[in-house]
């Protein structure tokens, strides 16, 4: 009812308009599981039964919120300028619900006995009981519908111009893949939807870059996020297999000091996206205009100050490097920054093409000719042999169990540093297990290789991780809105 507004334009905003109903669902659904469906205006002077209402069974929400998202594909355009981009698309809006229906499918919400009794107070199911395989086919088939649209539009994995002269294949990977994130001011080519806000992109770069001078001070670049020692040992080897399955180096100690490298072995057999993302000790490592050598043991640049009640240490020994760019910059004389100005994913292509792999497998029992294209190309981008000529190695692909396992350890490596690992860990059904272990990290206080290089339990300030199964899957339904809705339901474990 606009004056003057264009057929175009009145359609185009209805598509923004179901794509963010859509997808403020979709953000609560995955925080809180079941949640209250609005699926209309509701004004301030409702009555309160229009208000107060209860908790939706979550196939019912994810029903809903897939028919959000393609209310707006049908509306929205399939691209944008340059001038828009950070708007949503139809691409957006089927990648979001292939992302939404692939966590429908998965263990945490599909047949989970766990939630036997959670009913909202007349006694409806507010999750199924009942494993249901074709909620696999369906994301299957709304991950190649994203990935043809994202395909016919131009989208590929990101490979770098910086990468063109490199002499290896690995060398060209690592370029690739750090200058995914960093490099493009918005990396079009892979993104399908990001965020252009620099504020929290600068944060990461002051917060994650190495320190630059001594003594500790606040000034400059503050060692705060750093990579956990279990990323680092997640990592494959340089023949793209896990440490314990290559033949090259299953019997090597990975926590063996290196005389040679001067490092331990840890570090020497990586594949190229550990070296594009963690800075690690005797490490090459670029900030400030300038590559240099990591020094992360007690006393050193990048090392512990040995004051445990400085905030600003690496609490593992590590030095995050993902998101680092060479330009990003702190001047000491005038106390002023140069960030690099960058986007942040909220979801890329590489997601797809794993989600993809991850649903055949689950709905087949084995990867297909596709699923194996797609693996191979997210792992050739960044210089990685292909899956099957790497298992090749380790006496050929694995089944079952073990190729769910390694299906996992793909995605979790490609999306490190991403916030997406948080969400896999519960709809897998793993997080107890992992989030429950001690963290650990090498002795930040070693001056030597020797001490160093000792792997101890990492300091967690006083404070201990749990996650208890299964109130630790969801977030608590706020008690101020169950006094105020009596129709509410609280999460199991509250």
């Amino acid at each position: 009812k606009v004056p003057a507004i264009s057929p175009e334009n009145a359609a185009r905003y209805a598509g923004e308009a179901w794509y963010l109903i859509g997808y403020y669902h979709q953000l609560l659904l995955e925080y809180y599981g079941p949640i209250i469906l609005v699926k209309r205006y509701i004004p301030n002077d409702a009555p309160d039964s229009e208000i107060f209402v209860p908790r939706s069974p979550y196939d019912e929400c994810v029903k809903y919120i897939a028919e959000c998202y393609d209310k707006a594909a049908e509306l929205l355009p399939e691209t944008v300028i340059d001038t828009e981009l950070g708007l949503p698309t139809r691409m957006s809006a089927l990648s979001y619900k292939a992302r939404l229906l692939l966590y429908a499918a998965s263990p945490l919400v599909n047949g989970n006995s766990d939630y036997v009794g959670f009913d909202n107070h007349d006694g409806t199911p507010l999750m199924s009981q009942t494993y249901n395989p074709e909620k696999w086919k369906w994301a299957l088939d709304a991950c190649q519908e994203a990935i043809t649209l994202a395909e016919d539009n131009g989208h590929r994995l990101y490979e770098s111009p910086n990468a063109t002269a490199a002499a290896t294949a690995a060398e060209r990977g690592e370029i690739n893949y750090h200058d995914c994130f960093v490099e493009p001011l918005w990396n079009t080519t892979e993104y399908l939807w990001a965020m252009g806000d620099q504020t929290g992109i600068g944060h990461l770069q002051r917060y994650g870059g190495a320190r630059l001078k001594l003594p500790y001070s606040t000034d400059g670049f503050c060692i705060n996020i750093v990579p956990t020692f279990e990323c680092v040992e997640m990592y494959y080897t340089h023949n793209g297999l896990p440490w314990d399955r290559d033949p090259e180096t299953m019997h090597i100690d990975p926590y063996a000091y290196n005389a040679e490298k001067e490092t331990v072995n840890l570090h020497v057999y990586k594949e190229p996206r550990f070296y594009a993302s963690v800075g690690y000790d005797r490490g090459k490592y670029a900030i400030n205009g300038e590559e240099f050598i990591l020094k992360c043991r007690a006393g050193e640049m990048q090392g512990s100050v040995l004051d445990a009640s400085k905030e600003y240490q690496s609490c593992t020994g590590y030095i995050l490097k993902k998101w680092i760019h060479r330009q990003s910059a702190f001047n000491y004389d005038t106390k002023s920054w140069t960030y690099r100005k960058y986007a942040y994913p909220y979801i890329r292509l590489a997601e797809l093409y794993l989600s993809y792999a991850e649903a055949d497998f689950e709905y087949n029992g084995s990867l297909s000719d596709e699923s194996l294209n797609y693996l191979n190309l997210v792992r050739r981008r960044s210089g990685l042999p292909d899956f099957k000529d790497s298992w090749a190695l380790a006496g050929g692909i694995p089944t079952g169990d073990e190729l769910r396992k390694v299906l996992h350890q793909e995605r979790s490596i490609e999306f490190l540093f991403e916030g997406r690992r948080f969400h896999d860990l519960r709809r897998w059904k793993e997080a107890p297990e992992v989030m429950n272990k001690q963290p650990r990290s090498w002795n930040p206080d070693g001056k030597t290789a020797e001490e160093f290089y000792q792997v101890i339990e990492a300091n967690q300030g006083g404070r201990v991780r749990i996650f208890e199964s299964p109130k630790s899957y969801w977030m608590a339904v706020p008690m101020s809105e169950i006094n105020k809705n009596p129709n509410l339901v609280q999460n199991p474990g509250y």
